[in-house]
């Protein structure tokens, strides 16, 4: 799957479901937070992490979120 679409649904799925544990494992494993809160804050941290995020990262929590 392309790259850019994958970061494009995981990150519409965080913003839509804040609350979601989905969103909370997206969160923990690319931020390496496992506590953090998902709010504006923390979506512009993921923003700006994802992009460089290693593939197997990326599948994995595109795949979570699926």
């Amino acid at each position: 799957m392309d790259r850019e679409k994958e970061i494009s649904e995981i990150m519409d799925f965080v913003e839509r479901y804040k609350e979601s544990m989905a969103s909370q494992m997206v969160v923990s494993r690319l931020l390496g937070d496992k506590g953090a809160k998902v709010n504006e804050e923390t979506i512009d941290k993921l923003r700006n992490r994802i992009v460089n995020a290693a593939e197997d990262d990326l599948e994995a929590c595109y795949y979570i979120i699926k």
